[in-house]
């Protein structure tokens, strides 16, 4: 606990440095959930459409719509180039950090923490960041749900139009009556009563881990780095600005 307490002391003391932290966060959970939501929005849209066609007699239309893995392999794919985006990212930034704070670094070893308390000490900086970051992104989803709701809807119709679905804007319905709907608003997600509290809470939860997990492996590997060409005397001494 006293490792956690100064490592939020620090972050308090060097202002500047920690909204970088936030902003750096920020941005890639932000990607993060979108795509985590719109991956997991897609089992219900899927749903959603088959029921819309249900209505029509058109067997062959509705086999020429791609199939649910297609789009949903769109997301997948977006989501491992966030998160390969953040990880090189991650760790320029982690060892850039590590370099600037080498003398306050050796300091905190001098006053007797160990390798893995220095660790624990210098990730926590890291990882606070992130919690805050996705904790602000679901306040912000929650105070804004029409506005985000609306942006995954305009990112969702625009990822579908690559796929060159077949045109429905004049159905004709079981009966042969003509019924002319609007071709964007046959493929909108309808978005669900409980959307707010299972799928966003969802989202924010699997870009947590997901950045928790990635900074972990990242910062263990540079902490690694950066301690054996310490050791061997390569890094220049830079001072911590405030």
């Amino acid at each position: 606990m006293k490792i956690i307490r100064y490592a939020i002391a620090r972050l308090a003391y060097y202002k500047k440095q920690t909204i970088v932290y936030i902003l750096f966060s920020s941005f890639f959970a932000f990607l993060l959930l979108i795509s985590f939501n719109l991956y997991n929005l897609q089992t219900t849209l899927h749903k959603q459409i088959q029921n819309r066609l249900a209505i029509f007699s058109s067997t062959s239309q509705e086999e020429k719509i791609p199939q649910l893995d297609s789009v949903s392999h769109f997301y997948s794919s977006a989501i491992l180039v966030f998160v390969l985006c953040f990880a090189i990212c991650f760790f320029f930034f982690f060892i850039h950090i590590l370099k600037q704070n080498r003398q306050e670094l050796m300091n905190w070893r001098l006053t007797g923490f160990s390798q893995k308390k220095l660790f624990f000490f210098v990730y926590t900086q890291m990882f606070v960041p992130i919690t805050v970051a996705c904790l602000g992104l679901l306040l912000w989803s929650i105070s804004f749900q029409h506005l985000y709701e609306t942006l995954l809807q305009r990112i969702n119709l625009t990822v579908l139009t690559l796929f060159k679905f077949p045109d429905f804007s004049v159905p004709s319905s079981i009966s042969g009556l003509t019924i002319p709907i609007n071709q964007e608003a046959f493929f909108q997600i309808d978005f669900t009563s409980d959307f707010l509290l299972v799928d966003t809470f969802k989202g924010i939860v699997q870009t947590l881990f997901t950045l928790t997990f990635v900074s972990l492996f990242i910062s263990i590997l540079s902490f690694i780095y950066f301690s054996r060409r310490l050791q061997k005397g390569r890094f220049t001494h830079h001072g911590a600005t405030k």
